[in-house]
């Protein structure tokens, strides 16, 4: 879509009377059953509701069937009168902080909500995914345009759908508060919101439903998927992981409201001429004046997803209106909200290889009684981050080196988190356990290196000395490593990183011990 309305097109039928309450009214709605293309099917709606600012059209075939008075009262309320935020509908709500919806086809103010059974395949007997609601487009053309530019057809008036089969009047109601953030969208910057930042206007209209104070039931798949990136998640193919989106987009959004201005981030994010990051980052800077590290924003959503506490630290690591773990109510798992990852519970431990996503998180429970240590390597594109989450405190950051280690001695006083700090991903195993000799002969890890280097080993408690040679003899370097507290300890050699590639041999001396052994580097 590319082109636009054009004010002077005649429309086809006379707008100059707003429907009332018993009116009939055929209307042009989309069949998603298609494949793989959509198509539209007239359907008969009747006016059921006529408020100060919305109407409420309810499918014929519908009314008393899957939605009735009930109904009805309880969607009207939540779009005139008030929502869990407050007083104030849904429409004033989100149009007085996103600003007001387009008007320009049939010249009333007033949004038409048409309340149906979306043609989405929804299969009761078999449960799963359905469509809750939609924003067309085509109806903000008169329908000569819309047939004439796209082959599609409109209702040329502003309005959206909303499910009533399976979803009920509480699904209409929240569901209403993000479509019609993508009808304030489109009245703003028409096609601006492509495939590529699809995310950015789904993530938006998330914002809505934050805004009158709804929770998002996709935060639940949220935590079932184990957290999903809130960037580019549109472009998922799994239907878990695309609805664990939805979820990740309210959970970004609400925490750039809380931190980063406000209605005045909101009402920037949608006005911002920058597409994707760069508009978020945009957005901020003209609500708050600051220049955002987005790559810092985006770690710092991701240990507030995890430690889902605001009295942590100085306050970014979790959200004021509510908490993640309130949502782990279907299928409550290893402890409220995200789920361990793994947990140490008898050594030797291993977790092998998986895919370690953009910006999402696997955390470890590491109990303090277990002996040995804590090992992960990362392998791919992406940059590993480590922390040591304590009972309490702010997380501490854990080395991870050139080559995307980490070695931790046991025991660890709490939990150990990795993530992937960029968009290229990464696969990631772990292990803990003892690898140690019991006469002190080191273990060596891991090989091959890509970057640190790390001796496990039996401390007699004296210094330790480490020599590298390369494979000819030829002496590399000499690291004093000091004084090695007695019991099992790991060390490290950060200077492999330097190493071409290439096999390379060391004599580690304590006390009046030396052991010899050779370590792969790969480049």
């Amino acid at each position: 879509m590319d082109r636009l309305h054009d004010p002077s097109a005649p429309p086809s039928r006379d707008h100059t009377r707003g429907p009332v309450v018993g009116d009939r009214v055929m209307f042009w709605a989309i069949d998603y059953t298609g494949d793989p293309q959509f198509f539209f099917y007239l359907t008969s709606a009747t006016c059921r509701f006529a408020g100060e600012t919305s109407y409420i059209f309810v499918e014929d075939s519908q009314w008393g069937v899957n939605y009735g008075e009930e109904s009805l009262a309880a969607f009207a309320a939540s779009l005139e009168d008030s929502v869990p935020s407050g007083p104030g509908g849904i429409l004033e709500t989100v149009t007085s902080a996103m600003g007001p919806v387009p008007d320009e086809i049939d010249g009333d103010p007033r949004v038409y909500f048409l309340v149906m059974d979306i043609r989405d395949g929804f299969d009761p007997s078999q449960g799963g995914a359905y469509i809750a609601g939609f924003f067309s487009p085509y109806n903000q053309f008169t329908d000569e345009e819309a047939y004439l530019y796209y082959g599609g057809h409109s209702n040329e008036v502003e309005m959206l759908y909303i499910d009533c089969h399976p979803g009920d009047e509480y699904d209409a109601a929240y569901t209403a508060s993000h479509e019609l953030v993508h009808l304030v969208q489109w009245g703003i910057e028409p096609f601006k919101y492509d495939s590529d930042n699809l995310w950015v206007s789904e993530n938006l209209a998330q914002a809505g439903t934050f805004l009158c104070g709804y929770p998002a039931f996709q935060v639940e798949t949220f935590i079932e998927a184990g957290g999903v990136t809130p960037v580019a998640w549109t472009e998922f193919q799994d239907i878990v992981e695309y609805v664990a989106g939805y979820g990740a987009g309210f959970l970004f959004s609400a925490y750039l409201f809380e931190r980063y201005g406000g209605d005045d981030y909101l009402y920037a994010a949608l006005r911002t001429p920058e597409e994707g990051l760069a508009g978020v980052a945009d957005a901020i800077r003209s609500a708050t004046g600051l220049t955002p590290d987005m790559q810092a924003v985006l770690t710092d959503w991701a240990l507030a997803t995890w430690i889902d506490d605001t009295s942590v630290g100085d306050g970014r690591w979790g959200w004021e209106s509510f908490r993640i773990a309130d949502y782990d109510t279907l299928c409550p798992g290893n402890r409220p909200g995200l789920d361990f990852r793994g947990v140490v519970g008898e050594t030797p431990f291993e977790d092998p290889a998986h895919p370690l996503e953009a910006w999402s998180l696997d955390v470890y429970s590491v109990p303090s009684d277990q002996p040995g240590s804590f090992r992960a390597s990362g392998i791919g594109m992406g940059d590993l981050e480590a922390w040591l989450l304590p009972g309490a405190g702010a997380p501490e950051p854990i080395p991870t080196g050139a080559g995307d280690d980490v070695a931790l001695a046991m025991p660890v006083d709490g939990q150990v988190a990795l993530m992937c700090r960029s968009f290229m991903g990464m696969t990631l195993e772990a292990f803990a356990g003892s690898v140690a000799g019991s006469r002190g002969s080191p273990a060596v890890f891991p090989q091959p290196c890509l970057g640190t280097l790390y001796f496990q080993f039996q401390s007699s408690g004296e210094a330790a000395v480490l020599d590298i040679f390369a494979q000819t003899g030829a002496h590399v370097e000499t690291v004093d490593l000091g004084v090695i507290p007695a019991g099992e300890s790991v060390v490290s050699y950060p200077g492999a990183s330097g190493l071409a590639t290439g096999v390379y041999m060391y004599i580690f001396t304590q006390g009046g011990d030396a052991w010899t052994g050779r370590f792969a580097v790969v480049r």
